[in-house]
């Protein structure tokens, strides 16, 4: 029973850290083109630096928890 539940953590982890870019790429630019059409202009540098900062708490969280409760789907049956 131990090996499943390590083998759950490092697999979560693995399928986070393999999402974690995609999605914080889509996540920024959902960002950046909902900033710039409630502007009415296109965000400039420091602008579109400070937003990616500002995107990667909320991709981590998305990403791990989706990880975590498709992962506890998968392998339920051996739980």
């Amino acid at each position: 029973m131990d090996g499943i539940r390590i083998w759950y953590w490092i697999s979560s982890i693995g399928l986070a850290a393999l999402l974690f870019r995609p999605a914080k790429k889509m996540i920024f630019a959902i960002r950046v083109r909902r900033a710039e059409r409630k502007l009415n202009r296109e965000l400039t540098k420091d602008e579109r630096k400070d937003m990616e900062r500002r995107t990667i708490p909320v991709t981590v969280f998305i990403v791990v928890t989706f990880s975590f409760l498709f992962n506890s789907v998968i392998m339920s049956k051996y739980f």
